[in-house]
C-alpha cells in the first residue's frame, strides 16, 4: 500500500490544500492520503484560537467526496505540541508501511529546526510540494551534513535506507489560510476559497468571526 501524510493546522482548510493533495496523489500513484490536522504546532501560533474539534470537522466536511481521502485525528488525540515524527512512527505501526510524508517547500526548508529531525529519513519518504513564491534550495542547505547520506535522483534524492525525497509540481493555487480567516472576520465572502460545506460550517458556527 502506498499511503500518505498530509498534515497542518487546516486553520481553514481550502481548495489549495486540497487540489495539492489530489495532485500528489495521482502523481506518485498513492492509495489513500491521510489529512492530519494538527492540536498545537509547534513552529508557529496558531492563529484564531481555533478549538481543534472544529478544525477536524471542516477537514471531515471537506474530503468527504473523496474516496481516496482519509481523516485522522491521532495528533489532536495525543493533545499538546504535535510533533511529525511520532504520527509517522504512529502510522507505520498502524499501516505496517513506509509513508510518504507531503508537505511544502517552505516547510521543507525550515525541517532540519523539526523535533528530532534526524530520525524523520529513516522513517518515510518525503514529498516536497512547489510552493508560489518559494525557492527551492540545494540539499545541503536544508539539511546540513545530513545532506551527504543522500544520491541525486531525477525526482529529487534517495539515501542508503532507500527513502526518498521527492520534490513534485502541483498547481500554483495562491490562496492561503490568513486570507481565509480574514475574509471572514470582515463578514466578507470566502465562496469559491473553501468547498461549499465547508462555508456554510463556518458560517454556522462562527468560526474566525
Amino acid at each position: 500500500m502506498r499511503l500518505g501524510i498530509f498534515g497542518g493546522t487546516f486553520n481553514p482548510i481550502h481548495f489549495g490544500h486540497l487540489r495539492a493533495a489530489e495532485e500528489v496523489r495521482q502523481g506518485m500513484a498513492l492509495d489513500e492520503v491521510v489529512f492530519v490536522p494538527s492540536y498545537i504546532p509547534p513552529h508557529k501560533q496558531l492563529a484564531g484560537e481555533t478549538a481543534a474539534e472544529k478544525r477536524l470537522e471542516i477537514v471531515r466536511i471537506a474530503i468527504k467526496s473523496n474516496p481516496f481521502f482519509t481523516l485522522s485525528s491521532f495528533e489532536v488525540d495525543q493533545g499538546g505540541n504535535s510533533y511529525s515524527i511520532r504520527t509517522i512512527e504512529h502510522i507505520r505501526t498502524d499501516y505496517g508501511i513506509t509513508p510518504y510524508f507531503i508537505l511544502g517547500q517552505d516547510a521543507f526548508n525550515e525541517i532540519s529546526t523539526w523535533f528530532e529531525s534526524g530520525k524523520l529519513f529513516g522513517l518515510a519518504h518525503f514529498v516536497v510540494m512547489s510552493r508560489p513564491n518559494s525557492r527551492r534550495p540545494e540539499l545541503a542547505e536544508v539539511l546540513g551534513e545530513q545532506a551527504g547520506s543522500f544520491t541525486k535522483t531525477a525526482n529529487g534524492y534517495v539515501n542508503g535506507s532507500g527513502k526518498e525525497i521527492i520534490y513534485i509540481e502541483v498547481t500554483p493555487l495562491d490562496i492561503s489560510s490568513s486570507l481565509i480567516r480574514e475574509l471572514l472576520r470582515r463578514g466578507r465572502s470566502v465562496r469559491y476559497l473553501v468547498p461549499e460545506k465547508v462555508d456554510e460550517f463556518m458560517k454556522n458556527e462562527r468560526m474566525y468571526q
